[in-house]
C-alpha cells in the first residue's frame, strides 16, 4: 500500500466508527421530551433573561482580548523550539512581536479594559 492508500483507510475506518457511534447512541437513547428538559438551563439556575436581554460590551470586549493574547502566546512555543536555528534574526523578529504584543496590552489596561467593576 502506499502511503496515501493507508492514509484513505485509516480515514474512512474512523469515519465509520463515528458515524457507527452517533447511530449507536440514536437508536439506544431514551426521549421522553418535556416542558422541563426543554427550557433553558446552565449550572444549576434555570436563565432568568430573555433573548432580548442586553449584556454589557465588556463581556465582547475580555472575550476578543482572551483570545488575542492567547493566540498570540501561541507563537511563543514553537519559536522558543527553533530558537537556535533562527539565530539574532528570530531573536530580533520575536522581539518586535512581543513588544507589539507588550503595547497592546498596556494600552488596552490603561483604557481600562481589565478592569472588573
Amino acid at each position: 500500500m502506499t502511503d496515501y492508500t493507508s492514509l484513505a483507510l485509516h480515514i474512512a475506518i474512523a469515519f465509520a466508527i463515528a458515524v457507527a457511534i452517533v447511530a449507536t447512541t440514536g437508536i439506544l437513547s431514551p426521549s421522553r421530551p418535556s416542558e422541563a428538559k426543554s427550557r433553558p438551563y446552565e449550572c444549576g439556575v434555570s436563565e432568568a433573561f430573555t433573548s432580548q436581554t442586553r449584556w454589557p460590551v465588556r463581556f465582547a470586549l475580555v472575550a476578543m482580548l482572551f483570545l488575542i493574547f492567547d493566540v498570540e502566546a501561541l507563537f511563543f512555543y514553537p519559536w522558543a523550539v527553533i530558537l537556535r536555528e533562527l539565530r539574532w534574526d528570530g531573536l530580533v523578529a520575536m522581539g518586535s512581536f512581543f513588544v507589539v504584543l507588550g503595547t497592546g496590552y498596556f494600552y488596552a489596561r490603561a483604557r481600562g479594559a481589565l478592569r472588573w467593576k
